[in-house]
């Protein structure tokens, strides 16, 4: 398992691809690298793509307290000069897209384009109240976490369409060990912490920004305030979707960040 040393913890990482500019993915606060096989595996072939779980998620070490999303921006920072990329690509969801905002920020030099899909700047009472409510859970019954998210996660339509795969990732869940729980409880409270929306005008870099029309979670006002934010930003929204639009619907996901690059290519820059 292919680990690095980063500031002190152990970093999980994984290279998918061989050839192309490197394209990296920054997870949801639920996710692992192996989340985004249905944008690598498209990808791949054009693209070298750099994954790696959060500290405080699975694979990476999980012992985090008083965890902070500038020590996420360190983290890639270091681990992008471990593996020799000057820049890069940054494609982030949720929690992931909000570390991908304040990399692009802080380190404006390292990025070439960023997409930002259903992520915010801030958190109103509402988004916050959930967040805290599944802190508080993340010590107690996993399934309930489990379903707490959930309800959130997903449209009405995927959960009735696709009930087979929400019951495996539901049974899977219940099987994590229990530092796993430590971890989010952790990645939660980082987040809650977190405000960037005055950070935005600082973003150089061409921005994608991504919502979903049925997000419950994060609603597509959060990511209309980013897009009128960023100077070199685009908004799109994706009809019909939930707040997990990169596993509901991956094609058009795949074909919104894939225009994107076209557009905005290392070489030129």
């Amino acid at each position: 398992m292919p680990t690095a040393q980063i500031n002190g913890k152990d970093l999980y990482y994984r290279w998918e691809g061989e050839r192309g500019e490197p394209l990296v993915f920054l997870n949801g606060i639920l996710m692992s690298v192996d989340s985004w096989k249905l944008q690598t595996d498209f990808f791949k072939s054009r693209y070298r793509c750099l994954l790696h779980d959060f500290r405080g998620q699975l694979r990476s070490a999980r012992q985090v307290e008083g965890l902070t999303l500038a020590e996420h921006v360190e983290d890639l920072r270091v681990l992008l000069d471990t593996q020799q990329v000057d820049r890069c690509h940054l494609v982030g969801t949720s929690y992931g897209g909000e570390v991908g905002l304040l990399f692009a920020s802080t380190y404006p030099e390292r990025v070439a384009s960023l997409c930002a899909i259903t992520c915010v700047s801030y958190s109103d009472a509402l988004l916050k109240t959930q967040v805290a409510l599944w802190r508080a859970l993340a010590g107690q019954e996993p399934g309930l976490l489990f379903d707490a998210v959930q309800s959130l996660g997903y449209s009405a339509a995927f959960l009735e369409n696709d009930y087979e795969y929400v019951a495996e990732r539901r049974a899977g869940f219940q099987r994590l060990p229990s530092d796993f729980f430590q971890g989010f409880t952790a990645l939660c409270t980082a987040f809650l912490a977190m405000d960037l929306t005055e950070l935005l005008p600082q973003i150089e870099a061409p921005t994608q920004v991504i919502a979903a029309e049925l997000d419950i979670l994060k609603p597509p006002h959060y990511s209309k305030l980013i897009a009128d934010s960023i100077p070199r930003a685009d908004y799109a929204e994706i009809a019909g979707a939930g707040h997990a639009v990169v596993i509901e619907r991956p094609s058009e996901i795949n074909a919104l960040v894939d225009r994107f690059l076209n557009q905005h290519p290392i070489s030129s820059s």
